[in-house]
Parts: C-alpha cells; sequence; structure tokens
C-alpha cells in the first residue's frame, strides 16, 4: 500500500518484503505453526527479489530455512508473518461461518486470500482497494502467476492520499449496511493520526451492525523505542524505503482511541507475549521458530512490544 503523504506512487516494497516473509515461514516443517500462505512463493520472481534488496530475505528463500532463521532481521518478520497471516484467516473463516456478505482488503499488497479462499468465499464479493501502482503490478503477477481471478474479485484502485474511502467502496460496488469484514493489515503504522482516524470512522459507518475489522497496530511508544534502538530489525528497512512508521496508538488509550471511532475490541493480542508465542511460535514438539530475535528484544526492552493484532466490531 502507498502510505499517506508519500511524495510520489510507486509499488510498495513493504508488500513485497511482508510477501517474501510469509513465503519464508511456509518453508517451516512443522504445520501447526507454517505460514498458510502457499501462494506467497510462487509469486516472488526474481524481479520481485530484486526489489527487496539488500533485505537478506531476499537471499534466504534460496538457502537452507533453518539457516535464514539463525538471522533476527529475518527470524523477527517471518514469526510476525506467521501470527499475522494465521490471526487473520481465522477470523475470515469465523465470519464467513457468521454469514458475512462482503470482505474487503484495504491496502492489499500481494494479499492472496481472495485466491487461497477462492471455494469459500465463493458466494460473497471481495473488495481489494489499493494504490494504483501496487495493484496494476499485484494483478499482473496473480495472472501470469495464477491465471483468472475468481469470479467475485474486484480490484478497484484508490489515491489514499486524497481518494474518498466511501466514495471509493460505493464506487467498487460495496454495499453501505451489509455485514462485512474488513481486513487492514501492515498499513497503520504508516499514516499520520489524521488518516487512521479517517479511515477507521468510514470503516465504521459503512459495514452493517457487528461487522468486523482485523488489523494491527503499534502503539507510540513502541515507534519511540524503536527509533531510539539503532538499526531496529524491521524497521530500518521500511525507513529508507521511503515507508517509515509514523503512527502508533497511545500505550495507555487503546480501548479509547477505537471506541471514539465506532468499534469495540474483541480480542487484543500483542505480539511479543506469551500467548502469542504459544499460539503462533511454538511448535508440536515444544520448541519456538525464530529464537534469535528474542536476544535483541531482550536488549532493547520494550521496543517492540506495542505491535498488536486486534479483532474489533463495529458497535451496534
Amino acid at each position: 500500500m502507498l502510505p499517506h503523504g508519500s511524495s510520489s506512487p510507486a509499488l510498495s516494497r513493504t508488500s513485497l518484503l511482508v510477501a517474501a516473509a510469509r513465503a519464508f515461514g511456509t518453508h517451516d516443517p512443522d504445520p501447526s505453526i507454517r505460514n498458510p500462505d502457499g501462494l506467497a512463493e510462487p509469486l516472488l520472481g526474481p524481479e520481485e527479489r530484486a526489489r527487496i534488496e539488500p533485505h537478506p530475505i531476499s537471499r534466504a528463500l534460496a538457502e537452507p530455512y533453518e539457516q535464514g532463521m539463525e538471522n533476527p532481521e529475518i527470524a523477527g518478520l517471518v514469526r510476525l508473518m506467521m501470527a499475522r497471516t494465521r490471526f487473520i484467516d481465522e477470523r475470515l473463516l469465523r465470519s464467513l461461518q457468521a454469514g458475512v456478505q462482503q470482505v474487503v482488503i484495504l491496502g492489499a499488497g500481494f494479499d492472496s486470500r481472495a485466491y487461497r479462499f477462492r471455494e469459500l468465499l465463493g458466494h460473497v464479493k471481495f473488495f481489494e482497494l489499493d494504490a494504483p501502482e501496487t495493484q496494476e503490478y499485484k494483478k499482473r503477477r496473480m495472472s501470469e502467476v495464477l491465471g483468472e481471478p475468481p469470479h467475485n474479485l474486484i480490484y478497484q484502485p484508490i489515491d489514499f492520499r486524497t481518494d474518498s474511502l466511501e466514495a471509493t467502496l460505493q464506487r467498487a460496488g460495496c454495499q453501505r449496511g451489509l455485514p462485512t469484514f474488513f481486513s487492514w493489515e501492515g498499513v497503520s503504522m504508516y499514516i499520520p493520526e489524521e488518516g487512521v482516524r479517517a479511515t477507521l470512522s468510514s470503516l465504521a459507518s459503512y459495514g452493517g451492525p457487528n461487522s468486523t475489522l482485523v488489523m494491527d497496530f503499534t502503539t507510540r511508544e513502541s515507534i519511540q523505542a524503536l527509533t531510539d534502538a539503532q538499526k531496529a530489525p524491521q524497521f530500518r528497512f521500511a525507513a529508507t524505503w521511503g515507508e517509515p512508521w509514523v503512527f502508533g496508538v497511545p500505550e495507555d488509550g487503546v480501548q479509547d482511541f477505537f471506541a471514539q471511532l465506532g468499534f469495540e475490541i474483541v480480542e487484543a493480542l500483542r505480539l511479543v507475549s506469551k500467548e502469542a508465542t504459544q499460539r503462533y511460535a511454538t511448535r508440536q514438539d515444544g520448541t519456538v521458530v525464530g529464537r534469535s530475535v528474542d536476544g535483541w528484544q531482550a536488549r532493547h526492552q520494550g521496543a517492540r512490544t506495542g505491535y498488536t493484532l486486534v479483532e474489533l466490531r463495529t458497535a451496534t
């Protein structure tokens, strides 16, 4: 996705980076924690991997898995994507069982859910919104690798800096007031606060009662800690590529922040927590994936503890 405030539209390199992390996570030997996005790796050809140089994961995809995971810069990103992908997948499937009628992916990047869940999603409209350059690149690559898109997938370009989100949803054919599943993955930290607030407010008013929004966010305090920690894993490349983290929710006001914008929290899961490690990073034999990143986190106490996966519901 193109963050608000970018000086010129361009293909988002971070969208390729997180796709590479999902791809590498599919190499884990334990299916209980393995990243479920089996379509990520086929989409990453030589051109895509070259675009995310010099991040070490661009080369690690061709190396043994355990060797790559010894690098904390790789391990931290891969473990994050294992949790994030599965967390969102679980809630999407739950929403489908509950009768959701529309799925909207904001800042879709290389999201593959419309393809991975093609059969389950056949009865709902599936909308992907993204910056035109990133979306056109993704459409071309999907066509080259996967062929014709699902019949219910609607690509809708949007300039997040200037276009009205509600007008864009209407133009795409997304109906206001229907039970809707919204996903806003890996985006909020790149956008100034006014843009985050405007987006959340629009989604809360657009979806029907008990619509679901799943997203990730970090805290203001975590961004400061990461800024202070020189060469912090998963942080420095985003800034180098012109996609710096700029927004975090106030640490002591998370619930109030979302409530003011029309959402109630169903579940909030901090990535750096015993619960998240047990749920998404512990293999059946008891070993924990990505241990190499734990040393960095220990040396920089609190630097990434504010990163949170959250399931929100529109207030009734």
